[in-house]
């Protein structure tokens, strides 16, 4: 597998066609603290290698002479497991190595690719240790040894690579470089100055590439131990700030204590990365824990190895072996690596623990409750093994068993055609599973193929996407088990789970403050992440009752926890919640919980959609729209600094077209809808329930304006998409034909309005609809009927229904006795009646804060009919 790289604007990096020594260049491979690899092409020897720029230490030519001197003894090492180097030599103020390009993958890579038995592993660790013994005879160490500085060829071969970092030892080795800086080594660790820009990892097809320091150590930003406090700028890069200090070299997740000191280094030193990695390897996590560099060190150099697994294959005599070489003092490890590779290559005698597959299938189960945690082997999935995590969730191939109980449960317990609505349904978490597996295979493959993302953000990029499966995973368990309510309100469900674009977001993610350190909390945290997703699914699935309770017994646990970013989605969920249940100031009080909460942790995403969704209610429930403005302006704000969330941006907008439209500026709502309209069908598509509710919302901006002609394809089409996707019983498809008919009723196209409210009123009479759901439907067939001149007819449909509109909305009520004032002033002996009832009607508008215009309306009526 070839990555050949175009020419790179990257600032300082060679583009193809210039040359190094004799190498042509290629391409840029990777690029990392100690330079950058290139694919080239040797025209002497007609072959393509790998040619590696050091440009670490080469300010002067004295660093320059010692790197080359270093370059030519790498050169001299000959063995089977260790990366053949060509050439060696200068380039303007650098030194580069031309060294073999080898076709295959890293052990990193490899690890991930398929289950591994201890075996294997063994055998795989075994070939690169001989390399290391071969490195040792020739009196270098390496300094930098990990999974992903090991490449396996195609054909199977092991070969270390990147001796980037070694150095001679014994007699004739240079001194270790001196600490610059004062006031001692972790004061000068923990003051780093200036954040450096992060630097792509090269990927596993390149031989020699340089590793960025973070990409294999899972160190969040910002977190330390007790008692230390990092500068906020540095906790982030700080891994990688480590080899441009000069104080230590090597990643921190497989650096031995003397390294972390700034000792000298020798074989010894190798051996601990390398028990470390190998570590790693069979149990599926490292053996020093420790979510910052500071707390990383405390466990090195205090020699703290993480408990054994209570379930695993490894053989006991081989964890023996490893905490051996693991000791934090040198002398107490094996004395060479040949020691200890006899040692691990005696035949162990399996335990009798349940088998590695078994283990496996035990975290793959855990990962799914627990959110998927990916900070090892164990946890991490393959790049290709997105469907194993759908498996039970919501399968992509074929009839997958959870789709077959869900499917039997619609057709067995469906008000109406239980396989339609199945069919919509099934349709939207197809295309949400399907953005999903596609999003996991790049997150994977962005670290582990292309090696352009370090691993520490494919852990939280991760985290995102389990997080998101965590929501489809409770609405799936709801369908499974689903009443004839639930599966009337499904595709509504299913179209409105969380977006995915904030999983692609890696400044968004690195800024959200990082779970606990400890794994009690963390598992407390994911185990009410859980909670916290059900009642979700309830609240879109229509269960308002269920959903409430469950939201709010969410909340207290998470306010229990004290982990701040549970506790604003927990939030923003009984704010959801509330609203579902028409407990609208409750509702706004939780939204807007839910943005401070949010703010304070630093999570973007959450706190433009809570701030965007309190604006909405403000506006159209209460018609406040300096509230609402206020919200939209706080959302507008954060969205500056979080650009490339087009769904984000659409909620937003939203949000404006409604102030504009009840503060009557109309032209302005249009623009605003469409704006929204036109960004969700970006992400989403023409064909997603939000997509037909923005076209919606165009449709009646436009109709406001009186451009009902231009109205009506945006409504109808609307219509058509939820018949289509949600099936010809959905309570949202009653509410577009409503709209369309209001639209059709204006062009005077009444049989089409007629058509459109008698399916919206059959819809909603056979769901056995909430009364004001009937109501506002037969409110808007009595404006049919005024409109065809049938008075007595509107009279019927809305005297009674007042009162039930009123109690839910106050400005729909007053507009219902409007339209009944309008009704009875066709009877003489009911108009004083009828002016009464249009007088209330604009007392209730003003004091509901109505928009202008529906006012205007009932004083024109007013001044045409009522007495003076």
């Amino acid at each position: 597998m070839e990555s050949v790289a175009a020419a790179s604007p990257i600032p300082g990096v060679l583009e193809k066609g210039a040359v190094i020594g004799r190498y042509l260049v290629l391409g840029l491979v990777g690029r990392g603290g100690m330079g950058e690899v290139y694919a080239a092409y040797d025209p002497e020897l007609d072959r393509k290698v790998a040619v590696k720029l050091l440009r670490g230490q080469t300010a002067d030519a004295e660093g320059r002479v010692r790197l080359l001197r270093e370059a030519q003894a790498i050169a001299k090492l000959s063995h089977p497991n260790v990366i053949v180097v060509f050439d060696v030599g200068t380039f303007k103020d650098s030194v580069f190595i031309a060294m073999e390009f080898v076709d295959g993958s890293t052990v990193g890579y490899w690890l991930q690719a398929a289950t591994r038995t201890w075996r294997d592993v063994l055998r795989i660790f075994a070939a690169a240790g001989r390399g290391l013994v071969a490195a040792h005879g020739a009196g270098m160490v390496h300094r930098d040894f990990k999974p992903d500085n090991v490449m396996i060829t195609k054909d199977g071969q092991v070969r270390v690579m990147d001796f980037g970092l070694a150095r001679r030892f014994g007699a004739d080795a240079e001194p270790e470089p001196a600490v610059t800086g004062s006031g001692g080594r972790l004061q000068h660790l923990l003051h780093l100055g200036e954040e450096a820009a992060p630097v792509p990892r090269a990927p596993p097809v390149a031989a020699g590439a340089e590793i960025d320091l973070d990409a294999t150590a899972k160190l969040g930003p910002g977190m330390a131990s007790p008692g230390v406090a990092l500068p906020s700028s540095s906790g982030r890069y700080l891994e990688q700030k480590l080899t441009q200090t000069g104080a230590m070299v090597g990643t921190p997740a497989y650096m031995a204590p003397e390294q972390f000191a700034g000792a000298a280094t020798d074989a010894r030193t190798d051996q601990f990365s390398f028990c470390v990695a190998l570590y790693e390897a069979l149990y599926g996590h490292r053996p020093f824990e420790g979510d910052s560099v500071v707390a990383l060190m405390s466990n090195v150099v205090t020699g703290t190895v993480r408990t054994e697994p209570p379930v695993t294959a490894v053989p006991a005599r081989l964890r023996r072996v490893l905490l051996r070489g693991l000791e934090a003092d040198p002398d107490k490890r094996y004395a060479s690596m040949s020691e200890l590779l006899a040692e691990l290559e005696r035949a162990p005698v399996s335990r009798s623990r349940a088998p590695l597959a078994a283990l496996a299938a035990a975290t793959l189960g855990a990962a799914l409750v627990l959110g998927l945690r990916h900070s090892s082997r164990g946890e991490l999935a393959l790049c290709g093994g997105a469907d194993a995590h759908l498996a039970g969730v919501w399968e992509r191939a074929g009839d997958g068993a959870r789709k077959q109980t869900i499917r039997k449960v619609f057709e067995a317990k469906a008000k109406g055609d239980g396989a339609r609505i199945f069919a919509g349904v099934s349709g939207l978490l197809d295309a949400f599973v399907g953005r999903w597996a596609d999003m996991y295979r790049d997150t994977c493959e962005a670290t582990h193929v292309r090696g352009d993302q370090s691993a520490e953000v494919l852990d939280l990029r991760m985290a995102c996407l389990a997080q998101r499966l965590g929501g489809v995973k409770a609405l799936t368990d709801l369908l499974a088990t689903a009443d004839a309510s639930v599966i009337e309100n499904a595709a509504n469900a299913a179209g409105a789970l969380p977006n995915l674009e904030g999983c692609a977001d890696v400044q968004a993610l690195r800024s959200v403050v990082p779970p606990p350190s400890d794994a009690r909390t963390r598992e407390r945290v994911a185990a009410v992440r859980a909670d916290v997703a059900k009642a979700r699914a309830l609240g879109d699935a229509g269960q308002c009752a269920q959903a409430l309770a469950a939201s709010e017994a969410a909340l207290g646990a998470a306010r229990e926890v004290a982990y701040g970013p549970l506790v604003a989605e927990a939030s923003y969920v009984r704010g959801r919640s509330g609203d579902y249940c028409g407990e609208t100031r409750g509702a706004i009080a939780s939204l807007e919980d839910a943005t401070f909460a949010a703010e304070a942790s630093r999570d973007d995403e959450l706190a433009v959609e809570a701030a965007s969704f309190a604006a909405v209610m403000y506006s159209d429930r209460f018609h406040d729209s300096g509230a609402a403005r206020r919200w939209l302006r706080y959302s507008d704000a954060i969205l500056h600094r979080l650009p490339g969330h087009p769904l984000l941006e659409a909620h937003t907008l939203l949000g404006w077209g409604v102030v504009y439209q009840i503060e009557g500026k109309d032209a302005q709502a249009v623009e605003a809808q469409e704006r929204a309209l036109a960004l969700k069908e970006q992400a989403l598509g023409p064909l997603h329930p939000d997509s037909a509710t923005s076209a919606i919302n165009v449709g009646l901006a436009l109709h406001e304006l009186g451009r009902d002609a231009d109205a009506e394809p945006y409504a109808a089409r609307a219509v058509e998409t939820l018949d289509r996707v949600l099936g010809p019983e959905s309570a949202q498809l009653a509410i577009a034909l409503l709209d369309h008919a209001e639209i059709a009723t204006s062009l005077g196209r009444f049989a089409d309005a007629r058509r459109d409210l008698d399916r919206a009123l059959a819809i909603w009479k056979k769901a056995g609809a909430d009364a004001f759901f009937i109501a506002y439907g037969r409110l808007d067939l009595a404006r049919l009927e005024l409109a065809e001149k049938r008075p007595s007819e509107a009279r019927r449909l809305v005297e009674g229904s007042v009162d039930t509109i009123a109690k839910q909305d106050a400005t729909m009520g007053a507009l219902a006795r409007f339209v009944l004032a309008e009704a009875l002033w066709s009877e003489r002996r009911e108009r004083a009646r009828a002016e009464a009832l249009a007088r209330q009607a604009r007392s209730a508008l003003v004091a509901a804060n109505a928009p202008a215009h529906k006012v205007a309306e009932v004083d024109t009526w007013l001044g045409a009919h009522a007495s003076p």
